[in-house]
């Protein structure tokens, strides 16, 4: 009961919230954790193809959503807007080292657990549907859901993301099986972004290209970190983790190194983790990284990121057809 606690809070919130209404969502999580999400329905009656937000490790916060949710719907798409902390008791105010070790893999699975429910709904078309993932942890789940080595044990008939969009994404991992499906892979970066930054999303694309993957890259010139969040002065944070120089490969024989410091045996996601190897991580990244970003939203950044993800939704979800 203790660990349904919180989800019941958030179904409870989502239930008792005045104006339109989302309806809540259930699913199992990374993990197997029980989790509540909320579900944005277009009008009507039909049935729809489906577009799941996943938030950055700031947290869910709807005045960085709602533009998002209300662009997909009016393209005709019911929306799944993700909490990933709230039900996992984990206080995104805190220094992301303060919190329960949660990864960007668990980001992913965490969509996946969620399209699964979703499309038990009798309005969700199954055959359509699309992530689009935010920053650091939303933006590299959605990266990392495109790969095909993510989907290995899930059912053979299990529901498929037809296509990914990643905001300002974390681009640091390179998993050895680097096979998309050719699934077509959106990337937005800023080039002023000193937190996940630009070259790294570069290097990825090409990292990705060698295997035929259909990856996109646009820059927004001059844009910062948190280009799309709501407008407002730069934010300087001197403590900041700056991990645009960071780059963890995994190698044939499946160990993991981080490129920059050339430390080796580090676990970056909670399968299969140990004492030492998550030691091992906290050093590499203390190795590869500088303190110091800044994060500014702007409203035409803003008002751009929206139309682009919503229209490569529209285009490589929304309005494909299916058999």
């Amino acid at each position: 009961m203790r660990r349904l606690l919180p989800l019941l809070l958030v179904l409870i919130a989502a239930a008792c919230s005045s104006g339109p209404r989302p309806d809540p969502l259930v699913y199992t999580g990374a993990g197997g954790q029980p989790m509540g999400a909320e579900l944005w329905l277009p009008e009507g009656t039909g049935r729809v193809p489906v577009v799941i937000l996943s938030h950055d490790i700031r947290g869910k916060r709807d005045p960085h959503l709602t533009d998002y949710v209300n662009a997909l719907k009016g393209m005709g798409a019911a929306v799944v807007v993700l909490d990933h902390y709230t039900s996992r008791s984990i206080d995104p105010t805190r220094p992301p080292a303060d919190r329960a070790f949660f990864t960007t893999l668990d980001f992913a699975l965490d969509a996946y657990g969620a399209l699964d429910a979703v499309v038990q709904h009798p309005r969700i078309d199954r055959r359509r549907a699309g992530l689009v993932g935010f920053g650091e942890g939303g933006g590299g789940g959605a990266i990392l859901a495109a790969h095909t080595a993510i989907l290995q044990g899930r059912p053979a008939d299990g529901a498929r993301f037809l296509a990914f969009a990643a905001v300002a994404p974390d681009c640091s991992y390179r998993l050895g099986n680097r096979d998309t499906a050719r699934r077509p892979l959106l990337i937005l970066v800023g080039s002023r972004d000193n937190r996940t930054g630009k070259p790294a999303c570069d290097d990825l694309a090409s990292y990705l290209r060698a295997a035929s993957g259909n990856v996109t890259i646009n820059t927004y010139t001059n844009a910062r970190h948190g280009f799309d969040d709501p407008p407002g002065p730069v934010r300087a944070d001197p403590n900041g983790e700056n991990i645009t120089r960071c780059v963890w490969q995994q190698g044939p024989d499946g160990l993991w190194r981080e490129r920059a410091s050339g430390i080796s045996g580090v676990s970056v996601f909670r399968i299969g983790a140990n004492e030492a190897t998550v030691a091992a991580y906290a050093r590499s990244r203390a190795a590869c990284r500088t303190l110091g970003t800044e994060t500014q939203g702007d409203a035409a950044f803003r008002g751009r990121a929206v139309g682009e993800v919503s229209g490569f939704m529209k285009t490589n979800v929304i309005d494909v057809r299916v058999r």
